[in-house]
């Protein structure tokens, strides 16, 4: 082979790197952005559909369940808290717990949202890690310091969904499998103890009045 050619070969091998390298940037800059128009939309969407004074409680949990649903990998989160003993667990506990472990979301945090009627969210930009988008943000209230949370998000079947919250540097999806799996160990390493709490937890969550 000639000098000629071979200068030929490695200048269209580095072109190529470039080219690469740019197409992956493009995409990355891509889902970042499209990350960060996903959180913007659904803090105006929860605006709208949730902080309203005037919807009753259940109407309250009905909204906020869509949003959820429509937003968040409640099946993977739900999996990923209880760790190995999914896997452990029988096709209609599994089925079972991941019907409760959605209703016990719901019950849990609908409540609490009803706290931020005059919070806004204020979107600070994105950053990619591996397959994730890192989503900073922060909630600010009158009066009240800034909120700091980080929104986790995944691209899954060509939908952003939200696999995590860090509020203040604590994860909620850590947070929630230390309970859950300490409820498990507690309950001899069955899942259906978790299944036996979270029933109690949520019968009492929907026993509170407004």
């Amino acid at each position: 082979m000639s000098l000629i050619s071979r200068g030929l070969i490695a200048t269209l091998f580095t072109i190529s790197i470039y080219l690469s390298a740019g197409v992956e940037k493009a995409h990355a800059d891509k889902f970042i952005n499209g990350a960060e128009e996903f959180i913007t939309s659904l803090a105006a969407k929860a605006e709208v559909a949730l902080l309203t004074e005037n919807i009753s409680t259940i109407e309250h949990q009905k909204r906020f369940r869509k949003l959820m649903l429509d937003s968040f990998d409640l099946n993977g989160v739900g999996k990923w808290v209880i760790g190995r003993y999914w896997r452990r667990a029988s096709k209609s506990e599994q089925a079972e717990y991941l019907n409760l472990f959605e209703k016990f979301i719901v019950a849990t945090y609908s409540k609490r949202f009803r706290g931020y009627t005059k919070a806004k969210l204020q979107v600070n930009g994105a950053t990619k890690r591996k397959s994730m988008a890192f989503v900073d943000s922060q909630i600010n209230r009158e009066g009240a310091k800034p909120i700091r949370i980080t929104w986790r998000v995944k691209l899954l079947n060509g939908e952003y969904k939200i696999t995590d919250i860090i509020i203040e540097g604590i994860s909620w999806i850590q947070t929630q499998r230390s309970e859950f799996v300490s409820v498990i160990r507690n309950n001899g390493g069955k899942v259906s103890g978790l299944i036996s709490a979270l029933n109690k937890k949520i019968t009492y969550l929907t026993s509170i009045k407004k």
